[in-house]
């Protein structure tokens, strides 16, 4: 077995410290307001009106600065080959320059966490929400038994800057010190800015225009200065978590961590024509996730809800949904929708409940009751 010692952010205790971005300086500069999630990071929530954010990204070009994803970088002869039994996408045919979209799963077919898997010439690069990192590298570690295969934490020196909405590619042409073209979903191009090597990627994580650029730590300040000194035209408006949980949900893309856990099969949450790959070889928890595939779906979905019109009061996460008397699902998230001008959430019910307009209510740990109907996703204007 070929494997570097563990990093300590590998084996790091959930919430033992607080990471906070090399940018908190600017950001407190733009007034942003700062909460904790993960739960050891703390993240931008919004720099004062999270809708105004939201429209503006949804109409032009954000940035967000995703400081907290985690970077892991998989070397060795037998790394395509590994990886490949460890997620549910295929790399054996990904060639240098693009990625995929997968997830790592468990023998039972349970979601460990939904990488974005990048292929470079010597390496692979994994990008992954920080709640799905010691999972899913804890179960890559284990199935390394005689293979050539090193996996390295790479996310101390390696930042996430992404840059969002139909005119994110305009953005970053606009501070390019070379020509940028278009990229395929999931390619990717080592593009100057600043007199830095930045690597753009276009990986749609919102559900529209979507590009991360991934730059080693002393670019940083440089790129994202470059960056908010772009054209007006083009200029893309800071936004923070808030304003990017409304986009995720309102284009119905699952977040690791609140809508999509280790709890979660992937055709539960709507993404197994992105994430999964039926022709492919074999893979961990393959044969769970085929014979659901092969009987047709999964009992329960996840779905988009809104209050009806005559409710007040508002659903929290976590409330659980009721149907006829009887339990049938909970709520997985609840943001302000600026599109639809109430709270939309998400949650995940039976199948034979998740038509549009089929009436629920969702019950709080006190009892309370509100009121939704199940919503089509994604969300139109």
């Amino acid at each position: 077995m070929a494997m570097e010692p563990p990093t300590p952010f590998l084996l790091r205790n959930p919430g033992a410290c607080m990471a906070v971005t090399s940018l908190i300086d600017q950001h407190r500069a733009l007034d942003a307001k700062f909460t904790q999630i993960a739960p050891e990071h703390v993240v931008v929530n919004h720099y004062g009106d999270p809708l105004a954010e939201h429209r503006a990204v949804a109409r032009g070009a954000g940035l967000i600065d995703r400081y907290y994803r985690s970077k892991l970088r998989v070397a060795g002869g037998d790394a395509v080959r590994f990886l490949n039994g460890q997620v549910t996408n295929d790399l054996a045919h990904l060639e240098v320059g693009h990625g995929v979209y997968a997830l790592a799963t468990d023998a039972k077919g349970h979601c460990l966490g939904d990488p974005y898997i990048y292929r470079f010439p010597d390496s692979l690069m994994v990008d992954l929400e920080p709640s799905a990192t010691n999972p899913t590298v804890a179960s890559w570690r284990h199935h390394i038994i005689a293979d050539d295969v090193t996996l390295t934490d790479i996310t101390g020196d390696m930042h996430t800057l992404s840059v969002v909405g139909p005119r994110a590619l305009e953005a970053i042409r606009a501070v390019a010190d070379t020509e940028v073209g278009e990229l395929a979903p999931l390619a990717f191009a080592g593009v100057g800015i600043g007199g830095q090597q930045v690597v753009v990627a276009r990986s749609d994580f919102t559900g529209g225009p979507a590009y991360d650029l991934f730059l080693w730590t002393q670019a940083l300040i440089p790129v994202w200065n470059r960056l908010l000194a772009a054209p007006e035209k083009v200029r893309p408006t800071p936004f923070g978590d808030i304003a990017l949980s409304s986009l995720m949900a309102e284009a119905g893309v699952v977040r690791y961590g609140r809508d999509l856990t280790d709890k979660n099969l992937p055709q539960e949450a709507g993404i197994e024509e992105r994430a999964v790959s039926y022709t492919k070889g074999c893979y961990l928890g393959q044969e769970v996730i085929c014979r659901i595939h092969s009987q047709g779906h999964p009992t329960r979905t996840l779905v988009g809800l809104v209050i009806a019109a005559t409710e007040e009061g508002e659903p929290t996460a976590g409330d659980k949904l009721i149907h006829e008397g009887k339990e049938v699902g909970w709520l997985t998230q609840v943001v302000n929708s600026p599109t639809l001008g109430r709270p939309l959430a998400l949650g995940y019910v039976k199948r034979n409940l998740a038509l549009p307009s089929t009436t629920l209510r969702a019950r709080n740990r006190k009892g309370k009751e509100v009121h939704l109907e199940v919503i089509a996703l994604p969300v139109r204007a």
